[in-house]
Protein backbone atom coordinates (compact mmCIF):
# COMPACT_ATOMS: atom_id res chain seq x y z
CA UNK A 1 0.00 0.00 0.00
CA UNK A 2 2.99 2.52 0.80
CA UNK A 3 4.21 1.58 -2.23
CA UNK A 4 0.91 2.87 -4.51
CA UNK A 5 0.58 5.87 -2.12
CA UNK A 6 4.09 6.87 -3.10
CA UNK A 7 3.45 6.14 -6.84
CA UNK A 8 0.66 8.07 -6.73
CA UNK A 9 2.62 10.73 -4.97
CA UNK A 10 4.94 10.70 -8.35
CA UNK A 11 2.31 10.78 -10.85
CA UNK A 12 0.57 14.00 -8.96
CA UNK A 13 4.37 15.92 -8.96
CA UNK A 14 4.60 14.98 -12.46
CA UNK A 15 1.53 16.15 -13.47
CA UNK A 16 2.01 19.52 -11.69
CA UNK A 17 5.36 19.60 -13.10
CA UNK A 18 3.76 19.04 -16.98
CA UNK A 19 1.24 21.80 -16.09
CA UNK A 20 4.08 24.19 -14.74
CA UNK A 21 5.75 23.15 -17.68
CA UNK A 22 2.82 24.66 -20.40
CA UNK A 23 2.50 27.45 -18.31
CA UNK A 24 5.96 28.53 -19.18
CA UNK A 25 6.14 27.82 -22.78
CA UNK A 26 3.05 29.86 -22.99
CA UNK A 27 4.72 32.48 -21.06
CA UNK A 28 7.81 31.68 -23.64
CA UNK A 29 5.53 32.53 -27.08
CA UNK A 30 4.21 35.31 -25.25
CA UNK A 31 7.40 36.99 -24.53
CA UNK A 32 9.13 36.11 -27.62
CA UNK A 33 5.96 38.14 -29.81
CA UNK A 34 6.82 40.97 -27.43
CA UNK A 35 10.30 40.29 -28.09
CA UNK A 36 9.36 40.32 -32.12
CA UNK A 37 7.10 43.60 -31.55
CA UNK A 38 9.72 45.47 -29.62
CA UNK A 39 12.08 44.81 -32.11
CA UNK A 40 10.17 46.08 -34.80
CA UNK A 41 9.20 49.61 -32.83
CA UNK A 42 13.02 49.65 -32.38
CA UNK A 43 14.05 49.13 -36.01
CA UNK A 44 10.98 52.36 -37.16
CA UNK A 45 12.34 54.40 -33.93
CA UNK A 46 16.27 54.09 -35.67
CA UNK A 47 14.95 54.59 -38.77
CA UNK A 48 12.60 57.82 -38.18
CA UNK A 49 15.85 58.70 -35.53
CA UNK A 50 18.40 58.30 -38.75
CA UNK A 51 15.44 61.01 -40.87
CA UNK A 52 15.67 63.28 -38.50
CA UNK A 53 19.40 63.27 -37.96
CA UNK A 54 19.63 63.49 -41.62
CA UNK A 55 17.04 66.47 -41.80
CA UNK A 56 19.13 68.52 -39.01
CA UNK A 57 22.30 68.07 -41.07
CA UNK A 58 20.42 69.62 -44.10
CA UNK A 59 18.83 72.49 -42.18
CA UNK A 60 22.62 73.18 -40.81
CA UNK A 61 23.82 72.93 -43.72
CA UNK A 62 21.09 75.24 -45.41
CA UNK A 63 21.48 77.81 -42.38
CA UNK A 64 25.05 78.25 -43.35
CA UNK A 65 24.91 78.54 -46.64
CA UNK A 66 22.37 81.63 -46.11
CA UNK A 67 24.56 83.22 -44.57
CA UNK A 68 23.32 82.82 -41.23
CA UNK A 69 25.61 84.06 -38.45
CA UNK A 70 28.17 82.23 -37.12
CA UNK A 71 30.94 82.08 -34.74
CA UNK A 72 34.29 80.81 -35.56
CA UNK A 73 33.64 77.40 -33.88
CA UNK A 74 30.57 76.90 -36.12
CA UNK A 75 32.21 77.68 -39.01
CA UNK A 76 34.85 75.43 -38.88
CA UNK A 77 32.34 72.87 -38.00
CA UNK A 78 30.70 73.29 -40.98
CA UNK A 79 33.66 73.22 -43.35
CA UNK A 80 34.88 70.16 -42.47
CA UNK A 81 31.71 68.48 -42.40
CA UNK A 82 30.93 69.73 -45.88
CA UNK A 83 34.77 68.50 -46.63
CA UNK A 84 33.91 65.20 -45.09
CA UNK A 85 30.46 64.85 -47.50
CA UNK A 86 32.25 65.84 -50.39
CA UNK A 87 34.63 63.51 -50.42
CA UNK A 88 32.21 60.46 -49.86
CA UNK A 89 30.34 62.18 -52.21
CA UNK A 90 33.22 61.64 -54.46
CA UNK A 91 34.27 57.95 -53.33
CA UNK A 92 30.36 57.06 -54.06
CA UNK A 93 31.08 58.24 -57.29
CA UNK A 94 34.30 56.74 -58.02
CA UNK A 95 32.76 53.16 -57.18
CA UNK A 96 29.99 54.02 -59.96
CA UNK A 97 32.63 55.02 -62.30
CA UNK A 98 34.13 51.53 -61.59
CA UNK A 99 31.24 49.94 -61.78
CA UNK A 100 30.43 50.94 -65.48
CA UNK A 101 34.09 50.90 -66.38
CA UNK A 102 33.65 46.81 -65.55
Amino acid sequence: MALEQYIQRIEDKLQLLVRKLQQVQGENVLLREQIRLNEEELSAQNDAIATLSNKLQMTKIAGNTQGAPSNKEDDDEFKKEMRTRINDYIREIDRCIALLNS
